[in-house]
């Protein structure tokens, strides 16, 4: 693609992120200043911090037109699809986050965090077992889904674990760690890198004893009203937005390397995971 002029007509660019804190709103940010500047538009960044994606129960602002260009989990634009929304459409770019595993690729991981001191503990996984874990959500794919996967290959269920604490965050995961109020979780591999970044106080302090994955990365979608000359003109500068010195080291600030090219088949893995895991679930089981 080549690099895009303006939007036409020059317009507001309406924008919403589901996934700060645990990413920092200044990365969505970056994102809106980047299309503004090169793009020749204005526009205005909503923050939902209660949510990661359009909650169920409410109206979603695609359907309301209340925004053109949304930030949310992969699993509340699966929902959105599966729910066959008119008024969505996927982004065909996706930002690269940097991970030992990631190999260049628009995917992220599951981070098993422990307390570092207690690290030469556990030799692997299976070493967890009968300790207590906290998780951020039964529905998280990062923070549940994935762990329950890997569970379920080793032969076992969320009775692993000697004791599960729903956290209702990573952020609050990774403090409950600290505070030992529990010995382990699975955080999302960029918010964990976001905490540290922002907690440097905190990098002796915990520890990852793996990590599982991939998953695919957090899509933008787009209003389906927006004309599809400017989606396209979208995404073809974010894909170019490495390029810029200026806007790369944004972009590096941020942990991300670039945007490569994407379609819905990504999304596919989330799907396998889902399935692979029905029926299971990472919540206390009482009898």
């Amino acid at each position: 693609m080549s690099t895009p002029t303006t939007l036409t007509p020059k317009k507001k660019l309406r924008c919403i992120t589901y996934l700060s804190p645990g990413v920092p709103i200044e990365w969505f940010e970056s994102i809106l200043y980047y299309l503004e500047a090169t793009l020749d538009c204005e526009g205005y960044i909503i923050h939902e911090s209660r949510h990661s994606g359009p909650p169920p129960d409410r109206v979603d602002p695609f359907t309301t037109d209340d925004v053109d260009l949304g930030f949310m989990c992969s699993s509340g634009f699966i929902r959105l699809k599966e729910e066959g929304n008119k008024y969505i459409s996927l982004c065909k770019a996706a930002p690269v986050h940097i991970h030992p595993n990631g190999q260049g690729k628009p995917v992220y991981f599951s981070d098993v965090v422990v307390r570092a001191s207690e690290r030469s503990k556990y030799v692997s996984f299976t070493d967890l077992k009968g300790h207590s874990f906290t998780y951020n959500g039964t529905d998280s794919l990062s923070g549940s889904l994935v762990v329950l996967k890997e569970l379920k290959k080793l032969g076992y269920n969320s009775n692993f674990f000697g004791n599960l604490i729903h956290s209702g965050s990573h952020i609050r995961s990774l403090q409950m760690i600290l505070d030992k109020k529990v010995d382990t979780a699975a955080i999302d591999s960029n918010v964990l890198k976001s905490f540290l970044k922002e907690h440097p106080e905190y990098r002796e302090k915990l520890a990852v004893l793996t990590s599982f994955g991939p998953m695919p990365i957090y899509p933008i979608v787009f209003n389906a009203r927006m004309p599809v000359e400017d989606q396209e003109k979208i995404t073809a500068a974010l894909l170019c937005m490495h390029k810029d010195p200026e806007w790369y080291s944004k972009m590096a600030e941020n942990n991300v390397q670039q945007f490569v090219s994407i379609d819905e088949s990504l999304y596919d893995m989330e799907a396998d995971i889902k399935t692979l895991v029905k029926g299971l679930s990472i919540s206390p089981a009482y009898y």
